[in-house]
């Protein structure tokens, strides 16, 4: 991890807790994984934490809105400091945490010492790399001969993270849960763009009939819809298949599987899951459905929409991770996305590069009603 030069101030606070950061940053690691060596309580690990962040603002835990803000204002910065390398530990640990994450992505942590550098291990690519900005949305084509080398462009994407540090000072939240709005700022930031991209995919596939089908799952299309997964092994060298959807889109399957005929570990699955958890010999994987930002009428992801992807190493999204997290605040007043309640808004900040490459072939269901 990078070195990190603290004001004389943080140093200050350091000498009297009598601590280091390295003791201070590993006791955030493990409350925040709940891992606590023995003899120390989670309530004696936050209030650590919490008496250390009062002490870089210069507040007490009865210190008025005012003086908060203000604190907020002259100190945010060398607090944030002392915080941004357990952000990179959380940040690139939460990508990882979604199963459909690790099937779909080739992820790459250049702070971890992986190098910006994919190959094309496939004969041919159907449709190259297509970018994403920051501001827009280019689409770069080419086509990729066998064992061709290529890096992807980064750009510096930011996620709001609110007035979080407020309640957590004034006892009202404690540490995991800051980390965790501030982790979750970015980690639902970079599914967002992932996804962006995906469901731009289907058009891009020079072939879409026999990959690409429309119809409710009954028994009428249940043909239909199992020649889709043959299709997507075939064009994979027979590879095994995975299903992927929401939860609500994956009990759809049910209605193609006779009841009687049902396993004793599918009825386990549906019993733990509340879904199948695999469809003949398919597995499912289920991306975790979540409401729009501060709109709880409108799901993020379709519902109606079934991925078939290749399973093993056949992912279609790469994605570079320049590994190091930085939280700035916002400090425009009256500018959009500044202040939120009159309190300082900080942004974590994160350079990445997303980009998609066709190498192989996949499908796509969208079901509609009887």
């Amino acid at each position: 991890m990078r070195r990190i030069n603290f004001s004389s101030r943080v140093l200050d606070v350091f000498t009297e807790m009598k601590t280091s950061y390295d003791e201070v940053k590993n006791l955030m690691f493990d409350l925040y994984k709940n891992e606590l060596d023995e003899g120390i309580s989670k309530r004696d690990a936050e209030d650590t934490l919490r008496d250390l962040s009062l002490k870089i603002f210069g507040l007490t835990k009865d210190s008025s809105r005012r003086e908060r803000e203000r604190a907020y204002r002259d100190y945010g910065r060398q607090y944030f400091d002392v915080i941004e390398e357990v952000v990179d530990w959380t940040v690139s640990t939460g990508l990882k945490e979604n199963e459909w994450f690790n099937v779909l992505v080739n992820y790459k942590n250049l702070n971890e010492g992986d190098e910006n550098l994919f190959v094309n291990e496939h004969e041919e690519v159907i449709l190259s790399i297509a970018r994403m900005g920051k501001r827009h949305h280019d689409t770069m084509l080419q086509r990729l001969p066998e064992n061709k080398t290529y890096s992807i462009d980064t750009d510096v994407y930011g996620a709001a993270v609110g007035a979080d540090i407020d309640k957590y000072l004034i006892g009202q939240e404690d540490w995991t849960k800051l980390v965790d709005a501030i982790t979750k700022a970015f980690v639902v930031l970079t599914q967002d763009l992932i996804f962006a991209e995906l469901l731009e995919a289907p058009k891009k596939l020079p072939v879409q009939t026999e990959f690409v089908q429309t119809g409710a799952l009954n028994t009428v299309n249940k043909k239909k819809f199992n020649k889709v997964l043959q299709n997507v092994s075939k064009a994979n060298d027979n590879s095994e298949v995975v299903i992927m959807g929401t939860m609500v889109g994956l009990q759809e399957l049910e209605n193609l599987i006779d009841i009687n005929w049902i396993s004793a570990s599918q009825k386990e699955d549906k019993a733990k899951m509340g879904r199948l958890g695999n469809y003949g010999r398919y597995t499912l994987v289920e991306i975790p459905q979540r409401f729009a930002r501060n709109d709880v009428t409108k799901d993020v992801y379709d519902d109606d929409i079934l991925w078939i992807f290749a399973a093993g190493d056949s992912k279609m999204i790469d994605m570079v991770d320049v590994g190091e997290t930085i939280i700035d605040e916002i400090t425009d007043r009256g500018e959009a996305n500044s202040n939120i309640a009159d309190l300082m808004k900080y942004e974590v900040q994160r350079e990445i590069g997303v980009a998609t490459r066709l190498g192989r072939y996949f499908g796509q269901w969208k079901i509609t009603e009887d």
